[in-house]
């Protein structure tokens, strides 16, 4: 396993979601001892509805961990795509399996700005600038940086969400 940070991780829950045009379902791994963290380590299986790329390595996911509990996959595994309900009955199968996960840890910074326009927020910030007269937010990916005029920010403030993206999934 070629990856960032490794643990030895007990199969907890799959979770199906079906929202907002999208379907998967969520996988929940418990580490047994780890100097990351002893918090479950969440990650999302994308399943669809449609073929797509996302799509392709979330049944990948599902997959993976079928092989590493030793549990039959179906003969399609494309199947599994916009079928989240049916990836999850499978999935329960293989609650309570070691598992070796490698994972990296994965963030994104959001600023809010509360104006006198409205709530205002700029998702993916790479980093923000405080000037005298102006917060210059810049955002990942090369995209324009946005304004905020200090005189029009009533209140802002920085949203960090992190996550652990799962890499690899073997038997223990």
């Amino acid at each position: 396993m070629n990856a960032h940070a490794q643990a030895i991780a007990r199969f907890a829950d799959a979770m199906p979601v079906r929202a907002d045009g999208r379907s998967g379902v969520m996988l929940r791994f418990q580490p047994k001892r780890s100097r990351h963290a002893l918090v479950p380590i969440e990650d999302w299986a994308d399943l669809g509805p449609e073929l797509s790329i996302p799509a392709v390595c979330g049944a990948g996911k599902v997959l993976r961990v079928l092989r590493a509990a030793r549990i039959a996959a179906p003969r399609d595994p494309l199947a599994l795509l916009g079928r989240e309900e049916c990836a999850a009955r499978l999935l329960s199968r293989a609650v309570g399996t070691t598992l070796r996960v490698a994972f990296r840890r994965r963030s994104r910074l959001r600023f809010v700005a509360w104006t006198e326009r409205g709530v205002e927020t700029v998702s993916d910030v790479a980093e923000v600038r405080e000037h005298e007269d102006a917060y210059l937010v810049l955002r990942r990916g090369g995209r324009f940086p946005v304004r905020f005029e200090r005189n029009s920010v009533i209140r802002q403030r920085r949203d960090l969400e992190t996550w652990y993206e799962v890499l690899a999934i073997e038997r223990a």
